[in-house]
């Protein structure tokens, strides 16, 4: 009897185990470099100025129950951010290969991880942020994805590089100078591993501003799933089981 038993309860584990669907996205880049050919060859990274927000940082969230964190930093520092809920928790984070405000060497990751019903997302802000480009000369922004995957259908996760003409009220983003690494629920990344995108200051005699933005996205959610009715009928037979088995004790 003592056999019956736990094979009618781990029926019922089994079961139970189905009634609910995990979701996960992860988006992990390195090896970020800047560099700059051509024309005046060489560029002015604002950072520690007052005239310019703080151009870097993390943020996640889960909404069921909601919690958040967040941190801000300068482009080129390390920072992140973490929420855990039971089972359920969303991270990103900033790391650079020297202390310093240089984007050469800089690594991010954004991470969510769901189940239970719980939804989450994760976002890692590399730069947000102006760029000083000599006359004439190219920008070129390139980094590694060393990860990216989503499973779940309800899962995605994106990692992108843009740079824009602007005249510090309106950006002028074009498709040409914007690269990214999508990938959505339960499909595989099959993309480059490199991501580049390059900018030149159409201007040959006067330096121009342009608008650097660098970051990764993550986001699942986890909806309970309405078990199969094989799957249910295989629970309420361990569950009536288990019952015939007390009373029987009983």
């Amino acid at each position: 009897m003592l056999k019956n038993f736990k094979f009618v309860v781990g029926a019922a584990l089994v079961a139970a185990s189905q009634l609910a669907a995990a979701d996960t996205a992860e988006v992990k880049i390195s090896n970020l470099s800047l560099s700059v050919s051509g024309g005046g060859w060489w560029y002015y990274l604002p950072t520690g100025v007052d005239w310019v927000p703080v151009s870097a940082g993390t943020s996640v969230g889960l909404s069921n129950p909601s919690f958040a964190d967040s941190a801000a930093v300068w482009h080129g520092q390390a920072a992140s951010s973490s929420v855990v809920d039971g089972a359920s928790m969303a991270t990103a984070s900033l790391t650079a290969k020297t202390p310093n405000t240089n984007l050469d060497g800089v690594s991010a990751l954004a991470k969510v991880d769901v189940s239970g019903g719980q939804a989450g997302w994760s976002f890692a802000k590399v730069i947000d942020n102006q760029i000083l480009v000599a006359n004439g000369a190219t920008i070129t922004v390139s980094m590694k994805v060393d990860s990216l995957l989503a499973a779940g259908a309800m899962s995605q996760g994106n990692a992108y590089i843009e740079l824009c003409s602007t005249d510090f009220t309106t950006d002028t983003c074009l498709p040409a100078n914007y690269t990214e690494a999508v990938v959505f629920g339960d499909t595989a990344y099959s993309g480059p591993s490199m991501l580049t995108a390059s900018w030149t200051n159409p201007s040959t005699t006067a330096n121009t501003w342009a608008k650097i933005h660098i970051g990764l996205t993550a986001s699942a959610e986890s909806v309970a799933a309405v078990p199969e009715p094989s799957s249910m009928a295989m629970l309420l037979a361990g569950l009536a089981g288990v019952g015939i088995y007390r009373r029987r004790k009983g």
